[in-house]
């Protein structure tokens, strides 16, 4: 008959093993269930939550991966082609990763909130903030508003006057033809897709009482007329300045100024006039190019 000690230490040791077992076990089967509901518990159905659009403006189909980004599981892989516009729904924030030059790149992706893919200014394809999300209409370029000093000098070496109609297209908050209108008596028009930056911008004309001189377009650049315009203004990328230059080839009468911020019309090498740097009050550099059609 064993010692009395020796038999308690055998069982407490046979429950421990049993309970070790039990949690191993029940590991396994949630483990299991998780796989066959395809992973919503973490969010890989991508279908619960606040959208995430996901836009490609690039002319280069990508390949990249896709997770939320608090999980350590293999990404999503997928391909978007230009101009596809991929839709996620996602109560996490989303892991988004690329080859660039050779090197995986992540960024993460905030619910609720659109991003496009892009070309930067070294012509690498980045992931912007910023996109109507909309697959029928193109997406010229994100929201960065232009430095009020930049604008004033986009407009002083374009030699806007009283006698011109100056022209925003990708107008944000409206603030080019406003200072036109106020600075010079011009005319303007500005073109958004955003809903929200024409009310800003409409709004800014009221402050600025110059309402009667401006007007402001909710849609597409594309299908926009320009050929009243004597000035255009664009803050835009370069994918997005050499899709609108058979635009202006065709509808912008010789002698019209073209003025851009930072980022040059691809063709047009032959109308470009005049190159201005300059910075900003926070010692930013610009670049301002002059082209007369």
């Amino acid at each position: 008959m064993g010692h009395p000690h020796f038999i308690e230490e055998r069982i407490a040791m046979k429950r421990i093993i049993e309970i070790a077992a039990f949690v191993l076990l029940a590991g396994v089967c949630i483990t299991a269930l998780l796989l066959m509901n395809g992973g919503e518990e973490q969010g890989f159905s991508f279908s619960e939550g606040p959208e995430i659009s996901l836009r490609n403006v690039t002319q280069t189909r990508i390949q990249y991966g896709i997770k939320p980004n608090n999980t350590f599981d293999p990404p999503e892989k997928k391909v978007i082609k230009p101009k596809e516009v991929h839709i996620y729904h996602s109560r996490f924030v989303l892991e988004v990763s690329w080859e660039r030059i050779g090197t995986k790149t992540t960024r993460n992706l905030t619910p609720g909130r659109p991003y496009t893919f892009r070309y930067d200014e070294n012509n690498l394809i980045k992931i912007y903030e910023g996109s109507h999300g909309d697959p029928d209409a193109e997406d010229l370029a994100p929201y960065v508003p232009t430095p009020m000093e930049v604008v004033a000098k986009m407009l002083e070496v374009a030699g806007v006057d009283k006698d011109d109609i100056v022209y925003d297209i990708g107008c944000g908050d409206g603030r080019i033809v406003v200072m036109a209108a106020e600075k010079y008596g011009a005319r303007g028009v500005g073109i958004d897709i955003d809903p929200a930056r024409i009310d800003e911008a409409e709004e800014n004309a009221r402050k600025a009482k110059v309402e009667h001189l401006v007007r402001f377009y909710l849609g597409d650049a594309m299908t926009m007329n320009f050929s009243e315009a004597t000035v255009v203004a664009l803050y835009l990328l370069p994918e997005s300045n050499a899709i609108l230059r058979p635009m202006f080839d065709e509808q912008l009468e010789p002698g019209v100024m073209v003025v851009t911020h930072n980022y040059r019309i691809p063709g047009w090498e032959e109308k470009e006039i005049d190159t201005f740097y300059m910075k900003d009050e926070w010692d930013k550099d610009h670049s301002i190019f002059l082209y007369k059609k």
